[in-house]
């Protein structure tokens, strides 16, 4: 499945896109000063449990941080991924 997809189904189970879900990640303290300040597994729990989404698309939300906050964990296998299948930049 495409990176743009994967967002468009999210979008339409949960009413939210995934640049909403990077400002409520930024608010509950996930994200801070452009970087990933929690672990995979404290973002997957609580995109889980609190968001109600399945893991699959709770992990691709997680990548989808990775990739804006430019985490170094993220391959290179998932960033061509990414770009080439409708991935864009948060923007500010």
């Amino acid at each position: 499945m495409s990176f743009k997809a994967y967002a468009q189904n999210i979008e339409e189970k949960t009413g939210k896109n995934i640049k909403e879900y990077y400002m409520l990640a930024e608010q509950k303290g996930f994200i801070a000063d452009g970087k990933i300040a929690a672990t995979h597994a404290q973002m997957l729990k609580w995109l889980k449990n609190d968001m109600h989404l399945s893991h699959v698309y709770a992990n691709f939300i997680i990548t989808y941080f990775k990739l804006n906050t430019h985490d170094p964990k993220v391959t290179q296998k998932t960033k061509n991924w990414a770009n080439e299948t409708g991935y864009q930049e948060k923007s500010e």
